[in-house]
C-alpha cells in the first residue's frame, strides 16, 4: 500500500492483483456495518469473502447502538428494566452471530458504537484507516428508512474510501 499526502491529508492507494477470471482490489482494512438485517448478513458474508482473497487484511465489524426513539430534546423516556434487558438480550445475540460469521478470519473484531449510525460507520472507518466500508442496502424497514434518512445514501455520499452496497 502506498501512502501519499497531497494537502496534508494522508490517503492509501489500494492496489489490483489480477485471478482467474478477472482483476481485484486489494484491500487492507475493511469496515463492515452489522445490525442484523438480511442485506448486513449478506454484506458480512460478503466483507468475509473480501477478506479473506486479500491475504493479511483485517475485516472490523461495526454495531451501531441507535436510541433515538427512545429520547426526545428536553425530554429522557423512562425504559421498563425488561425492555432493557430483552434489548441487551437481542444485540448479544446479534455479536454473537457475527462472531461466529467472522471466526475462520485471522485478524477480524467486532466493535459497538453508540451513535447515529451513518456518522458512527464513517468515522469508524477514518479513525481505523479502512480502505472498503461494506454495508447492506437496507438495515430498516421502509417507513423507519423514510423517517431517518438513508444510511447506506448518507454514507456514499459522505465517505472518502469505495463503499460496497450489497442488496
Amino acid at each position: 500500500m502506498e501512502e501519499g499526502r497531497p494537502n496534508g491529508r494522508l490517503f492509501q492507494f489500494c492496489a489490483s492483483q489480477q485471478y482467474k477470471g478477472g482483476t481485484f482490489m486489494i484491500y487492507h482494512h475493511i469496515l463492515v456495518a452489522y445490525d442484523g438485517s438480511e442485506a448486513a448478513d449478506k454484506a458480512l458474508k460478503q466483507a468475509v469473502e473480501l477478506t479473506e482473497r486479500n491475504m493479511g487484511s483485517k475485516l472490523t465489524v461495526v454495531h451501531v447502538l441507535y436510541r433515538s426513539a427512545l429520547s426526545f430534546e428536553g425530554f429522557v423516556g423512562i425504559i421498563p428494566g425488561d425492555y432493557q434487558e430483552k434489548l441487551r438480550e437481542y444485540e448479544d445475540a446479534l455479536i454473537q452471530k457475527a462472531s461466529e460469521r467472522i471466526s475462520v478470519l485471522s485478524y477480524a473484531e467486532i466493535i459497538v458504537v453508540t451513535g447515529y449510525p451513518a456518522t458512527v460507520i464513517l468515522e469508524t472507518a477514518a479513525d481505523r484507516n479502512c480502505d472498503l466500508i461494506v454495508m447492506g442496502s437496507r438495515g430498516l424497514g421502509a417507513f423507519k428508512e423514510w423517517m431517518l434518512g438513508s444510511v447506506s445514501h448518507h454514507v456514499v455520499q459522505h465517505a472518502r474510501i469505495p463503499v460496497l452496497v450489497v442488496k
